[in-house]
């Protein structure tokens, strides 16, 4: 039984405005500029900015605030031109560095990415949500110390900074350093943010520490400040099931599967509640609606084929179990084998 648990990523972006400018009008333009960025007009924004360029086509700050717009309307790899046309006019320029870092990070190159923030970093060693950042994008890599040394770092610079005690305890859970994980994640949650996501992750901790009634309350409480979180109810609907409570885990991947209907490890999962619930044509039709989304889903042949030979449909048991096999599955090859001997 799977299910997925999506890390929640915080990043920090630096937004420059002009110390001085060579004409009143272009002041306005870049001001008006701030002013729909904020309002969230980016592509208003970007028109401004680009107004300011022709003007001044050295503006390093324009070209870093015009990279800012193009990140936000999803345009990273402008927003990568943009960031390193600020470099070239300024390479001191700590913003540009650490904003070109965020646009690689979400394009997945983070190992270009942390060559932005160390180089941001040699400009200003003292900025916490560089560190925060960095420690994001060596944790993406897989590197969970390097990661918590960097969250560390930023909150022995800014203790109070929810993102990164939070981006530290999904550091510590994937080093199973759950009882530290749990400490940050409860102290997240002590500052009062009001976001779901603490509440889920310390729901993961605690089901991981073998405290599934605890993990309950706090899923449910990241249900109930995010009712379309579709990892809080696939992670309650395991607690549900470690816990016994196989009537509440069908109603869980109900929900789940409502928001995510594409999912085939989602319908593989009910299934198995439905086989504990002795429901086993519903498990049955779960399995083939998992099966239409990955028809190469070795684990649902597998278990459709036990549930056929539950409902007496050896032919079908047989077929199934042949398909796992070819696909892989040591279980079904075991199970087709004994079947097969006793012809």
């Amino acid at each position: 039984m799977k299910t997925r648990f999506l890390p929640l990523l915080f990043f920090f972006f630096v937004f420059v405005f002009p110390v001085v400018s060579a004409a009143d009008d272009l002041d306005a333009l870049f001001l008006q500029a701030g002013i729909k960025y904020r309002k969230d007009d980016f592509q208003g924004a970007s028109a401004l900015y680009s107004a300011v360029l022709r003007g001044n086509p050295r503006s390093a700050e324009a070209f870093n605030n015009r990279g800012l717009c193009k990140a936000a309307s999803g345009d990273f790899a402008g927003a990568v031109s943009d960031y390193s046309e600020a470099l070239k006019l300024d390479p001191s320029m700590v913003a540009a560095c650490n904003n070109r870092g965020i646009a690689m990070a979400k394009t997945g190159n983070y190992h270009e990415a942390i060559l932005d923030y160390n180089q941001a970093l040699r400009i200003n060693a003292v900025l916490p949500e560089v560190y925060n950042n960095l420690g994001l994008a060596r944790s993406a890599l897989g590197d969970q110390s390097g990661a918590l040394d960097d969250f560390n770092t930023a909150l022995a610079l800014k203790p109070y900074y929810p993102e990164a005690l939070l981006n530290r305890g999904c550091a510590r859970q994937k080093l199973a350093e759950h009882r530290e994980a749990l400490r940050d994640f409860q102290q997240v949650i002590s500052f009062g943010s009001g976001y779901a996501e603490p509440y889920f992750y310390s729901a993961v901790s605690r089901s991981a520490m073998g405290d599934h009634k605890g993990a309950l309350v706090d899923y449910t409480k990241a249900i109930a400040i995010s009712p379309s979180y579709p990892e809080a109810f696939a992670g309650r609907a395991l607690a549900k099931i470690r816990s016994r409570d196989y009537r509440g885990a069908l109603d869980d991947y109900d929900k789940v599967i409502g928001l995510q209907s594409d999912n085939p490890e989602l319908y593989y999962n009910r299934a198995l509640v439905k086989v504990k619930l002795s429901d086993f044509p519903g498990a049955e039709i779960d399995c083939s609606l998992a099966l239409e989304r990955n028809n190469v889903y070795a684990e649902a042949f597998f278990l459709r084929g036990i549930i056929r030979s539950e409902l007496g449909n050896r032919e079908g048991m047989l077929a199934d179990l042949r398909f796992s096999a070819d696909a892989g599955y040591d279980p079904a090859k075991k199970l087709l084998k004994k079947e097969m001997d006793k012809r």
